[in-house]
């Protein structure tokens, strides 16, 4: 059953952002990209997605701080932040216990798995 949920991809690697974006379709995310971190915030407000697919290690992309303002914000609290980075899970596992971040989801798994994953907030 297609989910119809809002993602927003927050990620500069453009290929990585539209194998993604494909996955997501497939399993009927609404899928939305930023590629800079500017203005951020902004795109945010308009978007209102449920999910932000956050790649913590973008240039220019203060995250830890695009993070805590999210987890602040009343109108955001219940987003689900999910870190997608190629870093190490252990280090985005210790992200997500420092930042109250929902969950990670490693650039070197199975990307076609992306929206199985992302199913598991919804039920």
């Amino acid at each position: 059953m297609p989910s119809s949920h809002k993602v927003m991809i927050l990620d500069d690697n453009l290929m990585d952002v539209m194998q993604a974006e494909r996955h997501l379709q497939e399993s009927g995310y609404e899928v939305v990209k930023l590629s800079s971190p500017n203005g951020a915030l902004s795109k945010i407000d308009f978007e209102q997605p449920e999910v932000l697919l956050i790649d913590i290690s973008m240039e220019r992309l203060n995250a830890d701080d695009l993070v805590e303002t999210l987890r602040d914000s009343p109108e955001y609290r219940d987003m689900v932040v999910v870190v997608y980075s190629d870093r190490e899970a252990d280090q985005l596992q210790q992200y997500c216990i420092q930042h109250d971040v929902n969950g990670y989801y490693c650039k070197s798994m199975d990307v076609s798995e992306i929206g199985d994953f992302l199913d598991n907030f919804f039920e």
